[in-house]
């Protein structure tokens, strides 16, 4: 069985390679230029391998696709799938930065700045799979690049956008965009608003087993956000000033408000009611300085707030549960970082810096009766914490030739906060040998280290309903990560890649069901390790003029080892299989109407103790883009066979039994909007390619 997969596998890229050679179909890169790295002249975006990046055109990627925020363009790059709202490079967890600078944004806040970017802002991406100390992100990243708007005459442009979703319930999103340019100075402000409505359905079955037998439980639970709330608004305000000579100082201020009510509803053997109300404010500046001789110096604060208030009442059997809590997240984020570059004899390149980062986390969690109104101190806290990261690095590259190059960096890392005092040491390697034209191979080696999150190390207890609880583990260790990457690109279109990554001591979230009471706790532990190695492929075809499109075949063996789970320690192997294809139909030229269908199969996984259903997505749309290109019209159906979130969630180990399926409706058809105004419009683009890639 395995064997007849890895075949259709190489099958499918070897004819997706013979296909392109075919000049009835397309193929117009017969003349490779002789430079350090690879340009290609074609129609179709091709990619630029330079010093470990892959570079791709994202305005020539996108050109057809019904896009409309920095976000959606981050999916459509080769390689890149989403899954439960996490970006993965080629199925590895990926990092997102923009003009290659780090901030103190986590991954939420970034996803909610870049769907309030407009498509129009976007240059290209580049995307490497170690990136150097540098960029001071470790292992895959992605860095969109924006257009500069500096040295343009002075000129007030913008762009309105607005969509209306229907699922269920509804969802609205609106977006204003302005750029002013003047000569050395540019301004963009960007405001969003979102609001809908959800409906989530979740059956659960379990067999939970006490001293006085088997207990089964059946629990259906059902959650609804009430009507009037649900809401985000999203402020951006960024500034450039060039000093002259390259001598460039930027500031960038965003400010996300967002508000919401969250009712939940449980039936079967237990019943328990939940409400919560919320509130989320954030609060980001970053100052950067490039200097006209290699040095650049910045800073970054966010400040993060959000307040709430649960009530919950239950019975499980015999138990009752009536208490409501008040909580809030107060963090303050700073930091500062300093890189310089020089330029040396013989093409050697040198780069070094630092970084600093503090976190202040003041945060607290009160319980008290429902009935009586007392505080329970047993389940309350108040926690003051405070850490900080120093990072000093060097590293340096060089070309040798046409055909070789290298970059290679190490990092030297001091991580300290109440329960960690630690330094560490991070290699990064990217090579580059073009064999001949058209033949490029790339080597990457990266190594990185993951901290849990706040709240998964504070000795807190959540209640999700009356049966389902999560527990902090105070003693919960950060876990390294170790990667290594081949790849082959050929005729810089097609990438075939091999890889391996190693991470002990992972950590994860798994339920565990009490020998001693009716309660499933879930609680992060720690792995021996998680393993995880295969191959990926990606590869354009095009069909006549009216038809091209892109596919992703990864063929991954996963390893999940943890000796010290309760009384139950595994060790569990599974293959699994992901497929992704886009397609792009010419439906008209005049009119100019085009139709998008992509598709994403991921075949079932396993996650420690959890055996996870199959996953899969078609997703339709069809675009009208006016005759001069201001005004765009798209309707979308997502999700068309509702089967993205009705996956099957499985748990048969040792004496853990329970099995979870999801009703979430996912199906939706989306009409939106787009004009552009004052002549904002990308910028035309040259034939020859400065191709790139990018969670």
């Amino acid at each position: 069985m395995m064997k007849n997969l890895l075949t259709i596998c190489f099958c499918w890229f070897a004819l997706s390679v013979w296909g392109q050679q075919d000049t009835t179909f397309l193929y117009m890169d017969s003349l490779f230029q002789q430079l350090p790295e690879v340009l290609v002249r074609g129609e179709r975006p091709v990619i630029k391998a330079e010093k470990g990046k892959l570079i791709y055109d994202v305005p020539r990627i996108i050109e057809k696709l019904p896009v409309t925020n920095a976000y959606e363009v981050l999916k459509e790059l080769p390689g890149v799938t989403e899954q439960n709202g996490t970006l993965s490079l080629g199925g590895l967890r990926v990092t997102v930065v923009v003009n290659g600078k780090v901030t103190t944004l986590d991954k939420e806040q970034l996803r909610a700045m870049l769907e309030g970017t407009p498509v129009s802002r976007i240059e290209k991406a580049e995307i490497m799979y170690a990136a150097p100390a540098r960029y001071q992100v470790r292992g895959p990243m992605i860095n969109l690049i924006l257009k500069s708007n500096l040295g343009q005459r002075s000129s007030l442009k913008g762009e309105l956008f607005s969509s209306y979703e229907q699922s269920r319930r509804e969802h609205i999103n609106e977006r204003a965009t302005l750029l002013y340019t003047s000569g050395r100075f540019a301004a963009d402000l960007m405001y969003t608003y979102s609001f809908g409505h959800t409906k989530n359905e979740t059956e659960k079955w379990s067999e939970h087993e006490l001293a006085d037998g088997l207990h089964e439980l059946t629990l259906n639970t059902l959650n609804t956000l009430s009507s009037g709330y649900g809401g985000r608004h999203n402020i951006r305000l960024g500034t450039d000033y060039d000093f002259g000579k390259k001598n460039v100082l930027s500031m960038v201020y965003t400010s996300q408000l967002g508000y919401g009510q969250d009712r939940t509803s449980m039936h079967g053997t237990g019943n328990s009611d939940k409400a919560d109300d919320g509130d989320r404010r954030l609060h980001n500046v970053k100052l950067d300085y490039q200097s006209s001789f290699g040095l650049t110096a910045g800073m970054d604060f966010t400040y993060f707030d959000s307040p709430g208030t649960t009530v919950l009442t239950g019975v499980m059997e015999e138990e009752k549960k009536s208490f409501f809590y008040k909580s809030n997240q107060r963090i303050n984020r700073l930091l500062f970082y300093l890189n310089q570059e020089h330029a040396l004899n013989n093409g050697w390149e040198l780069n070094y810096g630092a970084k600093y980062r503090t976190a202040h986390d003041n945060s607290y969690q009160f319980y008290y009766d429902g009935e009586t109104g007392d505080l329970l101190t047993d389940n309350s806290l108040k926690s003051r914490r405070t850490e900080y990261t120093f990072n000093g690095y060097a590293g340096f590259s060089k070309n040798f030739g046409k055909r070789f190059s290298f970059d290679f960096s190490l990092a030297a890392e001091l991580y300290n906060s109440q329960t960690w005092h630690e330094w560490m040491l991070y290699p990064t390697l990217n090579a580059n040998y073009r064999a001949k034209d058209g033949h490029m191979f790339q080597l990457s080696f990266s190594s990185n280290r993951s901290y849990p999150d706040y709240w998964s190390t504070q000795p807190t207890v959540q209640y999700v309903d009356s049966y389902t609880e999560v527990h902090g583990n105070p003693v919960l260790k950060p876990s390294s990560d170790y990667l290594a990457v081949l790849a082959y690109i050929l005729k810089s279109k097609y990438v075939f890649a091999l890889f391996y990554e190693e991470k002990p001591d992972h950590f994860a979230q798994l339920p565990y069901k009490l020998p001693d009471r009716l309660a499933e706790v879930n609680k992060f532990i720690n792995y021996n390790f998680q393993r995880q190695m295969g191959i990926r492929m990606m590869a354009p075809y095009k069909i006549g003029k009216w038809w091209s499109g892109n596919g992703m075949l990864i063929a991954m063996r996963s390893r999940d080892k943890a000796d010290d789970f309760y009384d139950i320690p595994f060790d569990r192997k599974k293959w699994v299989f992901v497929f992704r294809t886009s397609n792009t139909l010419t439906l008209s030229k005049q009119p100019d109407v085009v139709m998008n269908v992509s598709a994403f199969l991921q075949t079932k996984a396993r996650q420690g103790i959890y055996d996870l259903g199959n996953y899969c997505d078609v997703t339709t749309s069809v675009k009208w883009t006016s005759p001069d290109k201001k005004a765009q019209l798209t309707l979308t159906g997502n999700d068309l066979f509702d089967s993205r979130n009705r996956m099957d969630l499985r748990i048969d180990y040792a004496n853990q039994h329970s099995r979870t399926k999801f009703n979430k409706s996912n199906r939706n058809i989306t009409l939106s909007f787009l004009y552009k105004f004052g002549g904002y419009k990308e910028k035309k683009r040259k034939e020859v390619d400065t191709s790139r890639l990018g969670h």
